[in-house]
């Protein structure tokens, strides 16, 4: 006897089920991937601001400028000196919201060059910055030049 009656086989359903399956794993590392990429797109956002906010404190601060040559925000235990309070308030601050937004994971590179040239008549202070994020490939630099005043 032939059984006349249309239905689904379990073979017909086990893959349709495999399809669906193999549909929301795709869809599982299409939302993971994107918001990898989201996180690390903030991360470098947050570098950006931090690095514009340190360039234009050291074009208001040009009579000490030279003096921020060579700091290091990598770690805040670590800035001390004989800087001015101002300074040394400016670079513990910039040191923590580093920390607090982008973190202290490993050996990031944070730092501040600046160099005094001579151009033509002028003279001319050419900073470079350089701020690592949760990995140095996450890393921000900048670079500007100032007329001495």
């Amino acid at each position: 006897m032939q059984n006349t009656k249309n239905a689904f086989t379990l073979i017909e359903a086990l893959v349709s089920v495999a399809i669906t399956a193999i549909g929301f794993v795709g869809v599982y590392v299409l939302v993971t991937t994107s918001n990898e990429v989201m996180s690390d797109s903030i991360d470098k956002e947050k570098l950006k601001f931090q690095n514009t906010e340190i360039i234009e404190s050291l074009n208001a601060d040009q009579t000490n400028i030279m003096e921020y040559n060579g700091k290091d925000l990598n770690k805040c235990s670590n800035i001390q000196g004989k800087q001015n309070d101002n300074q040394l308030k400016r670079l513990q601050t910039w040191c923590k919201k580093l920390e607090g937004e982008v973190g202290t994971q490993g050996s990031l590179k944070r730092t501040i060059r600046v160099e005094k040239k001579k151009v033509g008549q002028n003279y001319v202070y050419i900073v470079s910055l350089e701020l690592g994020g949760k990995s140095n490939k996450k890393s921000v630099f900048m670079k500007r030049v100032f007329y001495a005043q």
